[in-house]
C-alpha cells in the first residue's frame, strides 16, 4: 500500500531588521530613564538646553546616534560612550566613559582648522586643553586624534604674562594620560611675538605619554622686534617636573627656541622644587629648531634614544640660529645664587640617535653629571665642559663638512679652565673619521681608550690634566701633516698621566709628528710632575718631538721609520725603546737638555748619513747615555 506523500515544509518568512535612520530625532527623552537601564542611542537626542538627571547605574551606548545641546547629570556609576560627547554636551555627576580610549573629532568640538585669527586660534587652544581634561576626568586614559591641522595661540605675553609658559601652552592632564596622534595630526603655533611661548606641555605630571603627531613652531613667522630678548625660549614641548613619562614618534619642525625643553618646577633650593624623573624621549624627528633640539636643564634618569636630529640651529632665510646650537644640550645652572646649586641634571642616557647638519655640535654636556652618550651616529661633535662620571662610548662620528674636516674637534673631553671640577669621566670605543682633531682631553681622572681615529689632522690633544690614562687607541691618518698625540698649546701641566702601558699601547701611524710634547711641566712647582709614555707602536716618516718638556718617561715604545728629537727638555728618560729609522737620526739631542737618561734602546738607522744617537750640542747637563744598541 502506497503511503501518501507529505506536504512540503515551507520556510518561515524571515523578518528583516527595521532600517534605522540615525539622522532622525529620537522618539523618546531621558526623563523617564530607570535605574540600571542601558540606552542604545541610534538617533539624534536634542536635550534642548535642559539638564537631565539620571538615576544610578545608567549606561548610554553609541549606535551611530548623537546627543546635543544640554547637560546629563549622572547619579552613581553612570557610563557613557565617548563617541556621544561633543562641545554642546556637558557631563555632570558621577559618570565614566565606557572605554578608556577616546577619539577626538575636531569639528565636533569646534576646532577651526587652517590659518585663522589670534582670537580663533586662542579658542582652539582652550577647547583642546579643556577637552583633554574633561575626557581624563571621565576616566579616559588615551586621547586619540587622526586628521587635524590647526593653529593654537599660546602667546603668554597677552594671556597670562605671570604664568609659567607650560601653563599657557596646551597643557596635558596631570596623570595617567596618553595623547596619541598620527602623521595627519598637525599642531601649529600661531605666529606671535612672545618671548617664551610653548605649544604643548606637561606640568608636574606623572605617567604621561605623547605618541605621534607633527608639532610646528613659528620660527620664520615669529615677530623678533622685542629687542630686550633673544626670543630663544619659544619651545614646541616643555616637560616640567614630570615623572615616569614617554614622548615618542613625534615630528618637531621649526621651533623658535627648542623642540623639547626638560626642566624642573623651581630650583633645587625651593620648597616646591619638582624635578623630572624617568623620562623617555624616543623615535622622534627634530628639524630646524632655532636654538637646540633638546635642552635638559634639570632631571634624573632621562633617556634620549633612537631620535633623528636634523639641522639644529641652522640659519634660514628669515631667521638666524641662536646659541648654543646643539642637537642636545645638557645644561644645569650651577652658579649665581648664594643658596646653592640651582639645577641638577644627572643620570642621563643619550643613545642610538642619529644627527646631521647641526650648526655647532651634536651633544654638549655643559653642566651635568653621569651622562652616558653611547652608540650614536653623528656628523657633529660631542663635548662636555663641567661633568662628573660622564661616559662617551661606542659612537660613530664622521666629519662631512669643512667646519669639521678642517677645524672641528670630534670629542672635547673637559675644559682646562675648570681644572678639578671634572673627574671620573671616560671616552672609549668611539670611531672617529675625517675630523681635523679626534679628541681633546683635560682635567682629572679621565680615561681615553679603545678609540679609532682615522684621516685626521691630529689624533689626540692633551690639555691641562692629571691622574689620567690614554691607552689602546688607534690613530691612523694619511692626511698631509697629520699628528698623533700632542700636548695642547696652552697646557698648564700634565701630571700622573700614562700614555699606553703594557698590553695597552696606542698604535699611531701618521704623516708628521706622532708624539709631540711642547712646553710641558716647565713652570715652578711642577718639578715632580710626571707623564709616562710607554709600550706604544709609532709609525711615521717624521720624528717624535720633545721641546721644553719636563718630567716625562718615554720607555719601551716601538718606533718605525722616524726617530726622536729632544730640545730644551729636562728630567726625562728614554729607556728600552726599539727604534728603526729610515729618514732621521734614531735619537737627536739639541740644545738646553738637562738630567736625561738614554739607555737600553735598540736603534737601527738605514738612511744616508744617519746616526743612532746624534748629539748636536755640548751644553747638555747630566746627560746619561748608556748601554744602547746600534745596528
Amino acid at each position: 500500500m502506497q503511503e501518501p506523500e507529505e506536504d512540503p515544509i515551507e520556510d518561515p518568512i524571515k523578518e528583516e531588521d527595521p532600517v534605522v535612520d540615525n539622522s532622525s530625532p529620537c522618539d523618546f527623552d531621558l526623563s523617564s530613564t530607570k535605574e540600571g537601564e542601558t540606552i542604545n542611542l541610534n538617533c539624534i537626542l536634542d536635550l534642548e538646553g535642559k539638564t537631565i538627571n539620571l538615576p544610578k547605574n545608567v549606561t548610554i551606548t553609541f549606535d551611530k546616534g548623537e546627543i546635543k545641546n544640554g547637560t546629563l547629570n549622572f547619579a552613581e556609576n553612570g557610563k557613557i560612550d565617548g563617541q556621544l560627547l561633543n562641545a554642546s554636551v556637558t557631563i555632570d555627576g558621577k559618570a565614566q566613559l565606557i572605554s578608556d580610549e577616546f577619539e577626538f573629532i575636531p569639528n565636533k568640538w569646534g576646532i577651526v582648522e587652517g590659518k585663522t585669527t589670534d582670537e580663533v586660534s586662542r579658542e582652539n587652544r582652550d577647547v583642546f586643553e579643556e577637552t583633554m581634561q574633561k575626557i581624563n576626568d571621565l576616566g579616559g586614559k588615551t586621547f586619540k586624534i587622526d586628521k587635524m591641522d590647526a593653529y593654537f595661540n599660546v602667546d603668554e605675553s597677552k594671556t597670562a604674562p605671570t604664568q609659567f609658559p607650560a601653563l599657557t601652552a596646551i597643557t596635558l592632564p596631570k596623570s595617567d594620560f596618553t595623547l596619541k596622534m598620527t602623521d595627519n595630526t598637525h599642531l601649529r603655533m600661531q605666529p606671535n611675538g612672545a618671548i617664551r611661548p610653548t605649544l604643548l606641555a606637561t606640568f608636574t605630571a606623572n605617567n604621561i605619554t605623547i605618541d605621534g603627531g607633527v608639532l610646528h613652531g613659528d620660527r620664520d613667522e615669529h615677530d623678533y622686534t622685542t629687542i630686550s630678548s633673544t626670543h630663544e625660549w619659544g619651545h614646541l614641548l616643555r616637560i616640567t617636573g614630570t615623572k615616569n613619562s614617554v614622548f615618542k614618534n613625534i615630528k618637531f619642525e621649526d621651533a623658535t627656541g627648542d623642540a623639547i625643553d626638560v626642566h624642573a618646577l623651581g630650583h633645587s633650593f625651593d620648597p616646591n622644587y619638582t624635578y623630572c624623573d624617568n623620562v623617555l624621549i624616543t623615535n622622534n624627528t627634530m628639524i630646524r629648531s632655532r636654538r637646540n633640539h633638546i635642552s635638559i636643564t634639570d632631571g634624573r634618569n632621562i633617556t634620549v634614544e633612537k631620535n633623528d636630529f636634523i639641522d639644529a640651529s641652522i640659519h634660514t632665510e628669515k631667521s638666524r640660529g641662536v646659541a648654543p646650537g646643539f642637537a642636545i644640550d645638557v645644561e644645569a645652572v650651577r652658579h649665581g645664587n648664594p643658596r646653592g646649586i640651582s639645577e641638577i641634571a644627572e643620570d642621563i642616557f643619550i643613545r642610538n640617535n642619529t644627527e646631521n647638519g647641526s650648526r655647532i655640535g651634536a651633544v654638549t654636556v655643559h653642566t651635568g653629571d653621569k651622562v652616558t652618550i653611547e652608540d650614536n651616529t653623528f656628523e657633529n661633535s660631542i663635548s662636555y665642559s663641567t661633568s662628573i662620571g660622564t661616559i662617551i662610548k661606542n659612537n660613530k662620528i664622521t666629519g662631512k663638512t669643512p667646519k669639521n674636516t678642517d677645524k672641528g674637534i670630534a670629542i672635547t673631553a673637559g675644559r682646562s679652565d675648570v681644572y678639578d671640577k671634572n673627574y671620573g669621566n671616560k671616552v672609549y670605543g668611539n670611531i672617529i673619521k675625517d675630523y681635523s682633531i679626534g679628541i681633546v682631553m683635560s682635567n682629572k681622572d679621565l680615561e681615553v681608550y679603545d678609540n679609532e681615529i682615522s684621516n685626521c689632522k691630529l689624533g689626540i690633544t692633551i690639555g691641562t690634566i692629571r691622574e689620567s690614562k690614554i691607552y689602546n687607541n688607534i690613530i691612523k691618518s694619511n692626511r698631509d701633516s697629520s699628528d698623533g698625540i700632542v700636548s695642547h698649546p696652552t697646557v698648564e701641566y700634565i701630571d700622573n698621566v700614562v700614555v699606553g702601558g703594557k698590553s695597552k699601547g696606542n698604535n699611531i701611524e701618521v704623516t708628521r709628528t706622532p708624539v709631540k710634547l711642547v712646553n710641558v711641566n716647565d713652570k715652578n712647582g711642577q718639578e715632580d710632575f710626571k707623564l709616562i709614555i710607554t709600550h706604544n707602536t709609532i709609525t711615521s716618516t717624521s720624528t717624535n718631538t720633545f721641546s721644553n718638556a719636563h718630567g716625562f718617561e718615554f720607555n719601551e715604545n716601538i718606533i718605525n721609520q722616524g726617530g726622536l728629537r729632544i730640545v730644551n727638555s729636562e728630567n726625562a728618560t728614554f729607556i728600552a725603546n726599539t727604534i728603526t729609522s729610515t729618514v732621521a737620526n734614531g735619537i737627536r739631542l739639541d740644545t738646553g737638555c738637562k738630567n736625561l737618561t738614554i739607555k737600553d734602546n735598540t736603534i737601527k738607522v738605514t738612511g744616508t748619513n744617519l746616526e743612532c744617537i746624534k748629539v748636536n750640542t755640548t751644553d747638555g747637563v747630566n746627560i746619561n747615555i748608556d748601554n744602547n744598541t746600534c745596528n
